[in-house]
């Protein structure tokens, strides 16, 4: 089989060279060292010009890194959901520009974001490009998210799609909330400046503390979450309850009045979906925030995107709210 690198005029090649990507000396290095040792393997039957050797190294380098760290751009996107079972896919979008961010020889790349109400759901990849793998399936980004420059810091979820060995490349899942009302933004930030290793003590921070930074762009997909206000349920005052495709959030504070309960442990807060489509109720597993004796704001995650328009109540500790 023909290589159609080799094919190329001088100028298709000129014009090629002229949209290859720069990489680090010690990249370029392993690029060469590869590349000279494929073409011993493999004796051209014909002289090849150095600068069709150089393209054909670029390119290669360019197979193995799209290969593993899939493009942000063009169907990266569409590739990467193709590839994973990830539950909400539906809702992202690419990149409209690459987003990624590499520090010492780790490389970061945001492949597909969202903001829904206030909840911002993000796919990334996260990939040794040294080859030396240094990164284990135990590791994650320890991410920041900024909307209009205000961090998010409320509760989050990371789901890992695949953690490949041959690439040594992690991919993730996560959604972040923020405060309640947020407004949407076209950008969000992304930022880490070290990388968790989460076992089963904890999670450990790890020697990889850089600065990995990136912009991705969001759209506006018309959904407006169903929101809940001032809603007394038993000895609870719901203060605040959103509902989105992503789950459910609510804050709010119990009204045990003079009789509080002070030796009482923190209540758990059991909510369930209620569906006109059937005879159950979807209860939310997954949740975060904060939880005391007197208030609490929580946000519980859905496992597979909520169908707003069957959902006809929400049942929290087994009180029923209508929608």
């Amino acid at each position: 089989m023909k290589n159609p690198i080799s094919e190329l005029s001088d100028e298709q090649l000129d014009e090629l060279l002229a949209y290859t990507p720069s990489f680090s000396e010690k990249n370029l290095e392993n690029i060469k060292r590869l590349s000279l040792e494929k073409m011993k393997e493999s004796p051209v039957k014909r002289r090849i010009s150095m600068k069709k050797i150089a393209v054909m190294a670029v390119a290669a380098a360019l197979f193995l890194l799209t290969s593993s760290v899939i493009f942000a751009t063009g169907g990266g996107l569409e590739h990467f959901l193709a590839r994973f079972n990830t539950s909400f896919g539906e809702f992202a979008i690419a990149p409209i520009y690459p987003a990624y961010a590499e520090s010492q020889g780790i490389r970061i790349e945001a492949v597909g974001a969202q903001q829904i109400g206030n909840v911002v759901l993000v796919y990334i990849a996260m990939q040794d490009i040294t080859g030396e793998n240094r990164l284990t399936r135990h590791m994650l980004p320890d991410l920041e998210i900024y909307v209009d420059g205000q961090i998010m810091n409320g509760p989050r979820t990371s789901r890992r799609l695949e953690f490949n060995n041959a690439t040594n490349t992690s991919y993730f899942e996560t959604q972040i909330v923020g405060e309640a009302g947020m407004p949407r933004a076209d950008t969000i930030e992304l930022i880490t400046k070290s990388i968790m290793c989460t076992e089963h003590e904890g999670q450990i921070r790890t020697p990889f503390r850089g600065e990995w930074s990136m912009t991705v762009n969001t759209s506006d997909l018309g959904i407006q979450p169903i929101v809940w206000t001032n809603v007394s349920v038993g000895n609870i005052h719901i203060e605040y309850m959103s509902l989105s495709p992503l789950g459910v959030q609510i804050t709010g504070y119990h009204t045990y009045g003079t009789d509080f309960p002070r030796g009482m442990n923190s209540p758990f807060h059991d909510v369930r979906i209620e569906l006109s489509n059937r005879l159950f109720n979807t209860r939310l597993p997954g949740g975060g925030g904060g939880i005391g004796q007197d208030s609490f704001s929580i946000f519980k995650f859905s496992e597979s995107p909520i169908d707003m328009d069957a959902v006809t109540a929400i049942i929290f500790n087994v009180e029923r709210i209508p929608r």
